[in-house]
């Protein structure tokens, strides 16, 4: 059984979420805090498996908490947030501070609860495993070990015009060590992070405060223009098309694809009917599969595709069904793929 603490200043809430995670056979609730302060204490004690945080409660915060938690005794955080401006700037410092992961907060009482109870349930149970397998690895190294160091990858330089990325859970920290690791002069980049609509405007502005790229939420219309970074809107498809000379992206259509709205396989789809070997596709961290089957269309037209490493990844879910599929060049860690990025050749020198 995974062992789990919830924290919402809403009592309702609590019982409900503890009701919905019970009932599952798999999350067993240790605890319920009604505020931050509280949820350090029941960490601190219980030794839980996961900690469920909402942001907003009242003597301390869900950031701070989770601050202080991370500090002293860190533990897979997921956040519930609301589904505002607010809310999101919220929820991307705290993925930013190390939380696996967020849901938005239910606006439907129970019934809203539980049809966010299943995904929960899910996540929850992939992220506790790896956790669980990454402390277990880490109890049987001899003490003293010498760790080894890999040798940088050496890379032959191409050719590229556009730079095509796929993220999910995790993938906020994910792009934060990618983006900010870029040089100011990079090739077009069109990227899908799965998020709510309210969140890929709030993602795309932080991430433009740390890049010395520009990085903006796609529009409809946009031309591609070097040294620019467009993030698909959440809620909508984000699609590539060639018109003249130029490359202008289409957001539109709320259908889910893959499951998901955007669609790493719409995108991606769309960049192999415009481009071919001049295309640097990236996978990175996030669960299930989507992004694979684009990925491997682009690469069978001669995309070269970098996919982040089981190590680094807070979910080894899409760049290994992308890597399954034979459509991954090589693997890096996360700390590796800007430096991979320019000497392929993303970047202008």
């Amino acid at each position: 059984m995974i062992k789990a603490v919830i924290a919402d200043d809403s009592a309702f809430l609590r019982t409900v979420l503890r009701d919905v995670l019970s009932a599952s056979n798999k999350i067993n609730v240790v605890g319920a805090a009604k505020n931050g302060k509280e949820a350090i204490n029941f960490v601190r004690d219980l030794k839980p498996d996961i900690l469920i945080l909402d942001c907003e409660m009242p003597v301390m915060n869900g950031l701070e908490a989770l601050r202080r938690i991370m500090d002293a005794t860190p533990l897979p955080i997921f956040m519930f947030s609301s589904l505002t401006q607010e809310g999101a700037s919220v929820t991307l410092k705290a993925l930013e501070y190390g939380a696996v992961d967020f849901l938005p907060k239910p606006t439907r009482g129970a019934h809203g609860l539980e049809d966010v109870a299943q995904e929960l349930i899910r996540k929850v149970e992939i992220v506790v495993r790896k956790e669980r397998l990454r402390r277990l690895s880490w109890d049987k190294k001899p003490s003293g070990a010498p760790v080894k160091k890999k040798s940088p990858v050496e890379l032959t330089k191409g050719k590229f015009d556009l730079i095509a990325i796929g993220s999910s859970t995790g993938g906020v920290q994910a792009a934060v060590e990618v983006v900010k690791n870029l040089p100011a002069r990079t090739r077009p980049i069109v990227w899908v992070q799965h998020m709510p609509p309210a969140f890929t405007k709030s993602f795309a502005e932080r991430l433009d405060d740390l890049s010395a790229i520009t990085v903006k939420e796609a529009d409809e219309g946009d031309v591609l223009r070097d040294n620019t970074c467009y993030i698909a809107r959440g809620g909508l498809q984000m699609r590539l098309k060639k018109q003249g000379m130029s490359f202008k992206l289409k957001v539109e259509g709320n259908e889910k694809v893959s499951g998901h709205c955007p669609s790493c396989n719409v995108l991606f789809n769309s960049v192999q009917e415009s481009f071919s070997d001049n295309v640097l596709g990236v996978i990175l961290t996030g669960m299930g599969e989507d992004g694979a089957d684009g990925l491997l269309s682009m690469h069978k037209k001669g995309a070269f595709v970098i996919g982040q490493n089981e190590q680094s990844c807070v979910v080894y879910g899409m760049p290994k069904a992308a890597h399954e599929r034979g459509a991954v060049d090589i693997e890096l860690d996360v700390k590796d793929i800007a430096k991979a990025i320019v000497k392929k050749g993303g970047a202008f020198t």
